[in-house]
């Protein structure tokens, strides 16, 4: 029974495996998506030695399943366009990293049988289950969690972008230009990305401040949004925004410091835990022993 389950495993992976690598027929939305598509990425593409056969694989394997099942997988776009990694690259890591994780406990499983130790099949199988469920849903936590960080980057990118864009401002520059000089000082991906964007906007004919918004909603970074409209209301009718922004980045860095307190505390709470068990086997083992003398005396 054990040897047709097993047979029946093998074969049923091997048809899948096969089925997701051969073409398929592509899903029409997804096409249409990559076509219409113009928006450039946050990094630039690895090329030569710097993009390993392994991503390529597992960028090929991304790109077959998402033809073939791409409206069935959940990806957090807007995260991964954040840190400019495209949704077959995600997909391939989810589906190799599950893989590996259903296949590792049936290698240990192999391993024991060979050395003489004969497990039941049902809790090796289980553990497969689970830990395949675990790399899954990991890669989504993942990402997330790295998307949070540079969100955060982010906030505070803005926030001395409007401090700066004021002082801009009140040198006497016009809305935009003020934008374009502001935006042309910094370095490091976050600036890099409001640049790139608004010199898209700069060729195209776009108002920047209608690039910052799209920017925005296309991050799920609303902090962007409010210098955007900022900047709108003076092109657009050539009012003194200086005290506007002044107001605005205050109100962030006050946010951010909230939020990194908030961060703090609960960092404080958590450390509470593993203190208080600390002391309890602490105090066990130096008690026990004393204890123990005292009862036996």
């Amino acid at each position: 029974m054990a040897s047709a389950v097993y047979g029946a495993m093998i074969g049923g992976g091997a048809f899948v495996v096969v089925r997701e690598l051969l073409p398929s027929r592509p899903d029409l939305g997804s096409v249409l998506d990559r076509l219409e598509n113009t928006t450039a990425a946050a990094l630039p593409p690895q090329q030569g030695s710097g993009a390993s056969r392994s991503a390529r694989w597992t960028e090929q394997v991304g790109v077959r399943v998402l033809g073939s099942a791409g409206a069935r997988i959940g990806v957090p776009r807007k995260d991964l366009d954040l840190l400019g990694i495209s949704a077959a690259k995600h997909v391939g890591d989810k589906v190799i990293g599950a893989a590996g994780g259903f296949v590792m406990p049936q290698m240990a499983l192999a391993l024991a049988a060979l050395a003489g130790v004969h497990l039941p099949f049902v809790m090796p199988l289980f553990v497969s289950v689970m830990f395949g469920a675990l790399m899954w849903v990991s890669a989504d936590t993942n990402v997330r969690g790295k998307a949070k960080k540079l969100r955060l980057e982010y906030r505070y990118a803005v926030a001395s972008l409007m401090e700066r864009a004021r002082l801009q401002r009140g040198a006497h520059s016009g809305a935009e230009r003020a934008l374009y000089e502001t935006a042309a000082v910094g370095d490091g991906p976050v600036y890099t990305r409001i640049r790139t964007v608004l010199d898209q906007a700069r060729l195209s004919g776009t108002p920047p401040w209608d690039a910052l918004k799209a920017l925005s909603e296309q991050l799920d970074v609303p902090e962007l949004a409010g210098p955007a409209d900022t900047f709108a209301h003076a092109g657009g009718e050539g009012a003194s925004i200086i005290a506007a922004l002044e107001t605005q980045a205050k109100a962030l860095r006050k946010r951010l410091q909230t939020d990194v307190q908030a961060e703090a505390n609960a960092d404080s709470e958590k450390s509470v835990v593993p203190g208080t068990v600390l002391f309890v086997v602490l105090f066990a083992t130096l008690g026990f022993p004393l204890f123990q003398t005292l009862i036996s005396t």
